[in-house]
């Protein structure tokens, strides 16, 4: 009997041609737009990874003394670990790292993990080529060159197995790759992957300052530079652990007491996404990806909501046909299972348009993020099995949401009046009227766009703002180069002189006002943080180590004082003692006293100490991320200070020289000139480089998917409340004609089909504005400088669902107006 249910179901879509093409494109915007959110949580949260990294615990360091101070490893701290411990089957460490890979005349960052020897053991993956690093190779110190390539560096250099064996440049060191990785393999965290992966022997030689901690080398055991990650052994559970790693600890304790006195050790789960020295209690991205279901759920709703209304009208048009079912024998549930079949086969069709639509969405997002992410990021856009079957559950869900009720109202015939009944008049008889009637639905679905519309239109107004936001400087004219002597193998000597050479020829350039240099740049993706003192007050403000005229090409005045001078750009005690702090800071640490000539405590990242600075001048308070509300307390000492291999040039470009790009081009060349082999890591003008900013891409990104989910629920409740007012309109032509035989105009006839649209728009708007506030509400904590209860926002998005939901009613309301009353009234 399903077979001839199905049979049946695809004759009659078949012969209803308008009817199913509808109902298929409705569900697939409401299924797709679920697959596709499922397709990225999938890839995010719930996509098993490679190997056996899924049942990997971090291994975490804290001090006994301060529970919520939390440190990496040294070599040696791991080692014990790995060497005397009755807790893990297997333990390994590793780090991150940006490096410079050279390609031809050019020099590329790409994200690098240093690892340890039994790095892809421990994570049970095999190698796709080559083999993985030696114990010899792992010793702090080796220096032996070598690396891993992941399958997408691989696939990259042309594809070709001779890779191993073959050397390639990394941060001007010749490496010998000895390995490929498997297709697929991220290492430790889902999604973000390293493009070559080195032995722990190398570390000194491929981590820059950026991500060195501390002048020691890993194997002091005063370095905290390692990540630490194990499995444990099978049956023992995360709290039996506990009690044998705080043995170990007590042993290093006793053994070396001035590094490991008050250590303690605690494990827990691996987050999938980024690593951190401390476990991490909460992962946002879950938050974030419950919304965007939630959003695209109510999305589904709608569709649900367009589709009963359709197959209500349906089954009232068949009301004899199932009258005679009923006649003849046939039993409800039979009745039943006929029309849900038939809804089954609709939701199938528009599971599988919703699959094509989310692989095309999440390609869409892979690359997006390829152009952003200063790292490779692996998302394998093609669906799973968890995919297909979140599909098939959602056209499930579906046919149940939309399908069941006109079904089980349809089976409620009356069968003597039914039986009598001119198919022609459409009228839902009898007991089918019980079940929620159309208007009403559309009043739902009208209601949840609102929602919708509102939500997509508070994250388009927090991108709009981005794109406004002032950092406290005029971005025209502003010019932001990224150099890294490090990835060219300089040492702190060369790499210092290669940057005064640098500055000096850019400053000479013709077009160009100012010049200077910055370790960090406002709205960049790079942040570093000191603890600074004075007395008994503390904060801690944003470290930036900057060149001379900083400010001033930066376009801002001095508030007191002076900036640096070209003489504190060379390497002295006297430019090491020096800083400059901003309004924010000065107001923390010196409340309304002059900070000029005063002292600050702040403590050195490089050697664990404090250390003393004399401020020279203060400046104005500027934003440093774009989520900033207002600027932020800073800290400016001078680059004849402390040294940073990566570094960032600002050019203020003179005015009338022509397009800021065009300058581009001019830096570069100039910059090739004075060092061909200085890696240039980006040349973007200062609007650029804000706009491509992670947050701000990530606000964009919201702001496309919510405002893609109020377009996808408008439309879908512009053609409920069309295809109601159409199939009212065709049900009262006989009524239509009456009136106008009598005399009625057109004006009246346009009134009579407009009231009833009016009434449910205005029902359907003033429930959607009390659900927006409770959306609104819910996505307070993602949303950028936009209140939750925006009325500006909410105001235009009542306008627009408000005209598009009456213009889908006056096109019947007016095509009722063309009814001729003698061809009405014959077809009595």
């Amino acid at each position: 009997m399903l077979l001839q249910d199905l049979r049946y179901s695809l004759r009659l879509l078949r012969r209803t041609p308008g009817f199913s093409a509808v109902a298929v494109l409705v569900l697939a915007l409401g299924i797709g737009a679920n697959t596709a959110v499922f397709s990225i949580v999938n890839a995010l949260l719930l996509k098993p990874m490679p190997g056996r990294v899924g049942e990997l615990v971090g291994v975490f360091n804290k001090d006994r003394t301060k529970p919520d101070l939390y440190r990496g490893f040294s070599y040696p701290a791991y080692a014990d670990i790995r060497d005397s411990n009755d807790v893990f089957e297997s333990v390994m460490a590793h780090t991150f790292a940006l490096v410079g890979v050279r390609d031809g005349d050019t020099t590329r960052r790409t994200f690098a993990a240093v690892v340890s020897s039994n790095y892809f053991t421990a994570l049970g993956v095999r190698l796709a080529a080559g083999r993985p690093f030696s114990a010899e190779e792992e010793r702090p110190g080796a220096a032996i060159p070598v690396a891993i390539v992941s399958d997408g560096f691989w696939r990259r250099t042309g594809g070709d197995r001779a890779l191993v064996g073959r050397t390639i440049t990394v941060n001007a060191t010749p490496v010998t790759v000895v390995g490929i990785a498997p297709p697929g393999f991220t290492g430790t965290m889902a999604i973000a992957s390293p493009d070559l992966w080195f032995p722990l022997g190398v570390y000194d030689q491929m981590v820059t300052d950026i991500f060195k901690q501390q002048a020691q080398g890993i194997d002091d055991r005063r370095s905290d530079a390692l990540l630490v990650a194990g499995r444990l052994k099978p049956g023992l559970s995360l709290a039996a652990a506990e009690p044998h790693l705080d043995q170990i600890a007590v042993r290093l304790a006793l053994a070396y007491p001035e590094t490991d006195r008050d250590r303690a050790f605690t494990i827990a789960p691996l987050q999938r996404l980024g690593s951190s020295t401390n476990p991490q209690s909460r992962n946002p991205l879950a938050a974030v990806s419950g919304m965007l279901l939630l959003m695209a759920a109510l999305v589904l709703g709608v569709a649900c909501l367009n589709l009963a209304n359709l197959m209500l009208a349906r089954s009232a048009a068949r009301r004899k046909e199932i009258a005679i079912r009923l006649a003849l024998g046939g039993g409800r549930a039979r009745i039943v299972r006929q029309m849900l079949t038939e809804g089954l086969v609709l939701s199938a069709a528009g599971a599988a348009a919703g699959l094509i639509l989310a692989w095309w969405t999440t390609s869409l997002l892979a690359a997006s993020m390829l152009r952003v992410f200063p790292i490779s990021v692996v998302i394998e856009a093609a669906p799973d099995a968890r995919v297909f079957a979140a599909a098939g559950a959602f056209a499930v869900l579906s046919t149940v949401f939309f399908a069941l009720g006109p079904a089980w109202a349809a089976s409620r015939a009356e069968l003597v009046p039914d039986l009598k009944a001119d198919t022609r008049d459409g009228a839902v008889s009898g007991t089918s009227s019980r079940f929620v009637s159309g208007p009403v639905l559309v009043i739902g679905q009208l209601a949840v766009s609102l929602a919708l519309v509102v939500a997509g239109g508070l994250f388009v107004r927090g991108a709009l703002n981005i794109a406004g936001t002032d950092p406290g400087f005029s971005l025209d004219r502003q010019l932001v180069v990224g150099v890294d002597a490090g990835m060219a193998g300089y040492d702190e000597l060369k790499g210092r002189a290669t940057y005064r050479a640098m500055l000096d020829r850019l400053r000479a350039l013709p077009g160009v006002d100012h010049v200077s240099i910055a370790s960090t740049v406002p709205f960049g993706d790079m942040t570093e943080g000191r603890d600074a003192r004075v007395g008994d007050r503390k904060a801690n403000p944003v470290f930036v180590i900057v060149g001379a005229d900083y400010f001033k090409t930066l376009g801002l005045p001095m508030l007191r004082c002076r900036e640096f001078t070209p003489l504190e750009e060379v390497a002295s005690p006297r430019a090491a003692s020096l800083a400059i702090v901003n309004e924010p800071l000065a107001r923390k640490l010196f409340g309304d006293a002059d900070p000029i000539g005063r002292q600050i405590q702040m403590g050195e990242r490089e050697h664990g100490t404090e250390r003393t600075f004399e401020v020279i001048g203060l400046a104005p308070g500027l934003r440093h991320d774009v989520f900033d509300a207002a600027p932020v307390a800073q800290i400016y000492v001078a680059s004849g200070g402390p040294y940073r291999g990566t570094m960032n040039v600002h050019v203020h470009v003179a005015g009338g020289t022509g397009s800021e790009s065009s300058m581009l081009d001019v830096v570069r060349r100039e910059l090739h000139e004075v060092d061909p082999r200085l890696p240039i890591v980006s040349m973007r003008t200062m609007t650029e480089h804000r706009d491509v900013s992670i947050l701000s891409w990530s606000v964009r990104v919201g702001a496309g998917l919510f405002s893609a989910f109020g377009i996808l629920a408008l439309l879908l409740a512009t053609i409920g409340v069309y295809g109601l007012k159409a199939y009212d309109v065709s049900r009262r032509t006989r009524e239509i004609g009456i009136r106008m035989a009598l005399g009625a105009t057109s004006g009246d006839v346009k009134r009579l089909m407009m009231r009833e649209g009016v009434r449910t728009t205005t029902i359907g708007v003033g429930i959607g504005v009390l659900l927006a506030a409770s959306i609104g509400k819910l996505l307070s904590g993602l949303l950028y400088r936009v209140s939750p209860f925006d009325p500006f926002v909410l105001a235009i998005a009542a306008v627009i669902l408000s005209t598009t939901a009456l213009l889908a009613c006056y096109l019947p309301a007016r095509r009722a107006t063309r009814v001729v009353p003698l061809d009405a009234l014959r077809s009595e």
